[in-house]
């Protein structure tokens, strides 16, 4: 038995099992998140599970590794989750033991890295941290979490705010605060981009984005803030009622202390700049 522990999202999680254990620490990012000597860890992930795939009812169909493989999300007749590749590879979570999933052997370290991605989604979840589909720069020690347009709008922030960097350019993990704006970690998915860094910043803004004529900024409104934000959570985690009740519950939380802003604008400089200006008060 093998085992590793890692820090995401200011979680410890502690990896166990054979051969995939040294296989996921060998993954692009990992080792940035490793955590030196045993720790009491707060979350496991049990990897080389052996798992009788049962019978599901099917909620959620969707394609992975730029659409070569079909992920199956559904539920069976005990109420656990099941995350299923192929007739032999799963990623399985029963919310009656909410700190910690099981995974199969997976034949490709593509499979293996987006198997962690839906672990640590289901188990985050009610711990209220929640990777996010975004990209995320800090600047004066605060962050920016942006949506949609995220990249293009990431990288006019770094070429025109001095001082300003990437934290992650894919899938930060976001974490509700209780009476201060939510928190933003760096995490070990990071999309087509290299960025892992083992920080984490207080959020000065959600930012979301529209194409437009010419650059506006207005800040939304809470019911808007909720539909801005939503969509960027884990999107299989809608089509069942308990998964999409923790969405909400973490999405209201998020929006609760931070503010949305939405951002009509061309991809320029000056969108960078009017949507610092008005983030940063500068």
């Amino acid at each position: 038995m093998s085992s590793a522990q890692l820090a995401i999202g200011g979680l410890a999680l502690a990896l166990t099992g054979g051969d995939s254990v040294g296989r996921a620490m060998a993954l692009p990012g990992m080792t940035a998140f490793a955590l030196c000597g045993e720790n009491n860890p707060d979350i496991v992930i049990a990897l080389d599970s052996c798992l009788q795939m049962s019978q599901l009812c099917e909620l959620h169909r969707f394609k992975i590794l730029d659409g070569n493989v079909e992920c199956y999300f559904g539920v069976d007749a005990d109420g656990i989750y099941h995350y299923r590749f192929s007739s032999s590879e799963e990623v399985r979570f029963d919310p009656r033991q909410p700190l910690g999933a099981a995974v199969t052997t997976m034949d490709s370290d593509g499979k293996l890295r987006f198997a962690l991605w839906l672990a640590y989604c289901m188990i985050g979840a009610g711990r209220g941290r929640m990777p996010v589909h975004s990209s995320v720069v800090v600047c004066d020690g605060r962050a920016v979490e942006s949506g949609t347009g995220k990249s293009t709008h990431t990288r006019l922030w770094l070429e025109n705010i001095p001082g300003t960097y990437l934290l992650n350019d894919d899938s930060p993990i976001l974490a509700a605060a209780k009476d201060g704006p939510a928190v933003v970690y760096g995490s070990p998915w990071s999309g087509k981009t290299h960025c892992y860094r083992q920080e984490h910043y207080p959020v000065a803004a959600l930012l979301r984005l529209e194409q437009r004529p010419e650059n506006n900024i207005r800040r939304l409104a809470t019911i808007e803030a909720f539909a801005a934000l939503q969509p960027s959570c884990p999107p299989a985690m809608a089509h069942d009622e308990r998964c999409l009740d923790m969405t909400v519950r973490f999405v209201s939380a998020v929006i609760k202390h931070t503010p949305a802003y939405l951002l009509g604008c061309l991809p320029d400089a000056d969108a960078a700049c009017l949507s610092h200006r008005t983030i940063y008060g500068s």
